[in-house]
């Protein structure tokens, strides 16, 4: 079980609406896979507050894919957002922690976005997405 570190926030709590400015991805298998991503990352100079790891069940209930618990606004941006490649992502999402995965998000902006997935996919992370201001990049 991922537990909280110096090097990492997991299952951290709040709602996320849109992540913007971030790099998200999906790791198959959190106990191998996320210590190396974050040890990489950090080794390229990547602030260790940046990086948040979801996984498993608790993982799926503070990210709340439905926005229950978080009240009426968030209820009505996830329903906004299944209409959107976001409601797409957000099924992958959620199917990906049922099986025991993670997602690991890393703060980034268009100047770090590619190298933050290559350090993600490197160590492999797959369904990696840039969440800019206003788009979606599949990386």
């Amino acid at each position: 079980m991922l537990t909280d570190s110096p090097t990492a926030r997991a299952n951290p709590h709040g709602f996320i609406g849109t992540p913007t400015d971030h790099v998200y991805g999906i790791v198959d298998d959190p106990q191998t896979d996320v210590p190396q991503i974050i040890s990489d990352l950090m080794a390229r100079d990547v602030a260790a507050d940046s990086i948040h790891v979801y996984c498993c069940q608790r993982g799926l209930q503070e990210l709340s894919p439905s926005g229950k618990g978080y009240g009426p606004r968030a209820r009505v941006q996830r329903i906004l957002q299944t209409i959107t490649v976001e409601g797409q992502h957000l099924r992958t999402i959620e199917h990906e922690l049922n099986r025991g995965h993670a997602l690991i998000g890393v703060a980034a902006d268009d100047a770090t976005q590619h190298r933050v997935a290559n350090v993600m996919r490197n160590n492999g992370a797959h369904d990696i997405h840039f969440y800019g201001r206003f788009t979606i990049v599949d990386l």
